[in-house]
């Protein structure tokens, strides 16, 4: 995988750097819907496309030449039920247990993504690093829409020219 020389853009800025995460969701063959904030925010009818993908800065910090992000991205899909619609005696179909939803499918497809955009992020962008571990969290029925997916939560780190001031700020 090349490595994407992206060192000209100021990540930052907040905005780059939600703007970053969006794009590259957006660019996901597997994402059909893309926000930011809050994720007990969007996932309301208006947004019918699934799987969805969310990325939320929750606090910053300011060290010697970086900021540091804590990131909340999540990758969710709908659940549907699973149900024996298969009939015929030469073309039958067998879920093993009738009634049952495709949590595990989701689970084992939103995961695939989730490690996409991070192994990308990581590994193949130059502006950015994560050190830390990355909690992922998997879920099910948080969400009045009956979602389930991964949400991770990661350390962010980009440059800061922090000894450097923009403007005269003395009189």
């Amino acid at each position: 995988m090349a490595v994407v020389n992206n060192q000209q853009t100021n990540y930052t800025l907040y905005y780059n750097a939600l703007d970053y995460f969006k794009t590259i969701m957006s660019n996901h063959p597997s994402i059909a819907q893309v926000s930011m904030g809050d994720i007990y925010r969007v996932d309301y009818p208006e947004f019918p496309y699934y799987p969805l993908g969310n990325i939320q800065i929750s606090d910053a910090r300011f060290e010697d030449s970086k900021t540091v992000y804590m990131c909340s991205l999540t990758i969710a899909d709908k659940m549907k039920l699973k149900n024996n619609e298969s009939s015929g005696s030469l073309n039958e179909l067998t879920v093993p247990f009738l009634g049952t939803d495709d949590t595990t499918d989701i689970h084992a497809n939103t995961l695939a993504i989730m490690n996409d955009l991070l192994s990308y992020t990581q590994y193949a962008v130059q502006s950015f690093d994560i050190f830390s571990a990355i909690r992922l969290t998997a879920f099910k029925d948080n969400f009045e829409n009956g979602l389930a997916g991964w949400v991770a939560t990661f350390e962010l780190i980009t440059h800061n020219d922090r000894p450097r001031c923009l403007y005269n700020l003395l009189p």
